[in-house]
C-alpha cells in the first residue's frame, strides 16, 4: 500500500535511535519515506501545505519494531484449533475437557490441532496419553503441539496416518515414546513431530487457502496493535512458502515478513543442493516479502535439555543431544553464506553456542560476505563465548520474554553449581560489543514487545523469581534491540530500524517513554498509534 498522504507528527518525544541516540520533536512521513526529522518548526517549514497534522500530544514516538525471531505461519493458526492453553487450564482433565467439547460435532476423519500445553503447569504434572486423547476425540485424528514447539502429543488416529506403530523406526533428529510393550504412548519429541504437524497444520491450510491467508493476515493485524512493523518467520517450509507467496500476491501482508527457510518439515535442514529448496530460499520478493535466508538447528529440548558442559570437580561432562555434529554445521553454515545466503542458527545451550561460532569462524575466515550471520536464544550459556560473538560480527537474537514465561524451567537445566553458566548472558554481550536483538519465539512465549523488553530489563520470571539480574540491560538497550539492532539482524539496516531521512516510515506512538518511565511499568506500555510505510495501520482507541 502506498502512503496517500504526507503526515507530520508534531508536540512528542521523537526518539530516532540513530548512531547518536538523537532525540527530536517532530517527523515528517512523505511517500512511505521519512523526509524530515528535527525541531518542530523545521519539520513544518519541510512539509506541504497540504500535510496531515498529528499533534501527539508529548507523547514518545519511536521506529517501529521488529520481532525477527516468529513463528507466525505457526500461531496464525491456534485460534482455529484447540485452545488448550496452561494457565488458565490447570489440570489435565481441563484439557482433555477443552479438546473433547471441540471435537464432538466435527466431520468423522478431519485433522484437530492443539496449543499452548506444558505439562509442567498442570496439576499432574505430565503430557496426555495416547489413550486419554482416544477417548476425547475418537473420530478425528488429534495432534497438540506443546508450547515449545519441541514435543507434541498424539491420539491413535493421528499416528496410524503417521505410520508411526510399534515396527516404525525412530526418525532422525527425534523420537516417539514407547511403552513397556513396545507400543507408541503418543508423545513425540523434536524431529518426531514432522509428520504429524505437517499433516495438522497442512489439512487446515489446505482446506481453504482463501481462509488461510486470511488468517495470517489477521495475525499479523494483531501484531500491528502491539507496535510490530516486521516479523522473521523462523521456520518457513515449503507449504509454507506457498502460503506467504499467495498472501503477497493477494497484497495481504501489512507488515514486512523476513523468511528463514528449512526444509519440507518444521525440523528438517534446508539441502540448498535441492533445486526447489534454493530456488525458494532465493526467491525474490517485495517490500513486505523477504527471502535470502535459511535457518539451522544445533541442539534439542527434550529429552535431556540443551547441549551444554558440566563442570564437576575440574572434570567436564556433556549433557543434552544435538541435532548436527560441528562439522555438519560448518558444512551447512558455509555452504548457505558461498551462495550469499543469510542464516539463523538455533543454538540454546553453552555447547550449541559454541558449534554455531566454530561454523560462523570458518565462514569469516573464507572471507565470505554479503550475508548476515545470527545467533538465536542461548538460553543456558557461557558468557567466555561473549567476545567471541562480537569479534565475528554475529547477531544476537535473544527471547528474554521466554525467561519471563519459563525462566524456573531454565535455571532448573542449570544443575547447582554451574555458575559458568548463565541464562540469556545479554549484558555480558553488549558489555563484549555484540549486537543484541530482542525476539519474542511466539506462539513458545509472550509476542508483545513491551513484555519482552520489561524482561530484558527487570529480568524477573512471572512469578516474580529473579534471573540472572546481573545480566539485566537498560531500557535503551532494549528499544535499541527491538530497532536499529533488530533491522541489521534482519539484514535491512539500511532501511529501516531508527528514524532517518530516506528510510521506511515505520513507526509507533507510545502512550509513555520507556526510557524514562518506571522500570516496572516498562510492561504496561500501550501503542497508540503504529505507521507502516507512512501509512496509519493501527490507532487505539480514543487515543
Amino acid at each position: 500500500m502506498s502512503q496517500t498522504e504526507d503526515v507530520v507528527v508534531v508536540n512528542g518525544v521523537v526518539r530516532t535511535v540513530d548512531e547518536r541516540d538523537t532525540v527530536a520533536q517532530a517527523v515528517l512521513l512523505s511517500g512511505g519515506r521519512i523526509a524530515a526529522v528535527g525541531t518542530e518548526e523545521a519539520v513544518r517549514n519541510a512539509a506541504s501545505g497540504t500535510s496531515v497534522v498529528v499533534d501527539v500530544g508529548g507523547r514518545t514516538v519511536v521506529p517501529g519494531f521488529i520481532d525477527n525471531h516468529n513463528h507466525l505461519s505457526v500461531a496464525a493458526f491456534d485460534p482455529v484449533g484447540v485452545d488448550c492453553s496452561t494457565p488458565p487450564r490447570s489440570t489435565l482433565g481441563e484439557v482433555l475437557e477443552s479438546i473433547e467439547s471441540y471435537c464432538k460435532d466435527l466431520p468423522e476423519g478431519q485433522w484437530v490441532m492443539g496449543s499452548g500445553f506444558f505439562h509442567a503447569h498442570v496439576r499432574e504434572q505430565r503430557n496426555p496419553t495416547r489413550q486419554e486423547l482416544d477417548e476425547v476425540a475418537p473420530m478425528n485424528p488429534f495432534f497438540l503441539r506443546d508450547i515449545s514447539c519441541h514435543a507434541g502429543y498424539a491420539n491413535s488416529r493421528a499416528l496410524d496416518l503417521a505410520g508411526i506403530n510399534a515396527h516404525a523406526p525412530q526418525p532422525w533428529g527425534g523420537e516417539f515414546e514407547k511403552d513397556n510393550k513396545g507400543q507408541p504412548t503418543g508423545t513425540l519429541l523434536e524431529a518426531a513431530i514432522n509428520l504429524l504437524h505437517e499433516a495438522a497444520w497442512g489439512s487446515y491450510v489446505e482446506r481453504d487457502w482463501e481462509t488461510a491467508v486470511e488468517l495470517l493476515s489477521s495475525k499479523m493485524r494483531e501484531y500491528l496493535s502491539l507496535g510490530i512493523t516486521g516479523v522473521g518467520d523462523t521456520l518457513v517450509t515449503t507449504k509454507v512458502a506457498e502460503l506467504y507467496r499467495r498472501a503477497s500476491a493477494g497484497g495481504a501482508l501489512p507488515l514486512t515478513v523476513q523468511q528463514y527457510h528449512g526444509g519440507d518439515l518444521f525440523y528438517s535442514p534446508p539441502d540448498l543442493r535441492r533445486s526447489d529448496i534454493l530456488d525458494r530460499v532465493l526467491a525474490g520478493g517485495d517490500d513486505r516479502l523477504r527471502g535470502g535466508a535459511v535457518k539451522l538447528f544445533v541442539d534439542r529440548f527434550f529429552p535431556d535439555g540443551p547441549t551444554i558442559d558440566e563442570v564437576h570437580d575440574g572434570c567436564v561432562t556433556h549433557v543434552g543431544t544435538p541435532f548436527h555434529s560441528r562439522e555438519e554445521i560448518v558444512e551447512l553454515a558455509v555452504g548457505a553464506a558461498d551462495l550469499g545466503i543469510s542464516t539463523a542458527i538455533h543454538a540454546m545451550g553453552g555447547c550449541a553456542v559454541g558449534a554455531c561460532l566454530d561454523a560462523y569462524e570458518e565462514v569469516r575466515r573464507r572471507a565470505r560476505s554479503g550475508s548476515v550471520l545470527r545467533m538465536e536464544h542461548a538460553f543456558v550459556a557461557e558468557t567466555r563465548h561473549a567476545q567471541r560473538i562480537a569479534d565475528l560480527d554475529v547477531d544476537f537474537v535473544g527471547n528474554p520474554g521466554l525467561a519471563w514465561l519459563w525462566g524456573e524451567v531454565f535455571t532448573g537445566v542449570r544443575h547447582d553449581g554451574q555458575d559458568h553458566l548463565k541464562v540469556l548472558p545479554m549484558r555480558s554481550m553488549i558489555d563484549a560489543g555484540a549486537r543484541v536483538s530482542l525476539a519474542s519465539d511466539s506462539p513458545c512465549g509472550p509476542v508483545s514487545p513491551m513484555v519482552i523488553m520489561s524482561a530484558a530489563v527487570n529480568r524477573l520470571t512471572q512469578h516474580g523469581t529473579p534471573i540472572d539480574p546481573d545480566e539485566a540491560i537498560t531500557p535503551a538497550e532494549a528499544l535499541l534491540g527491538y530497532t536499529r539492532n533488530a533491522a541489521h539482524a534482519a539484514g535491512r539496516a539500511s532501511e529501516e530500524g531508527s528514524l532517518e531521512v530516506g528510510k521506511r516510515a515505520n513507526l509507533l506512538v507510545l502512550e509513555r517513554d520507556p526510557i524514562t518511565c518506571s522500570a516496572t511499568d516498562i510492561m504496561d506500555i500501550q501503542v497508540d498509534r503504529t505507521y507502516v510505510d507512512g501509512e496509519l495501520v493501527h490507532h487505539r482507541s480514543g487515543r
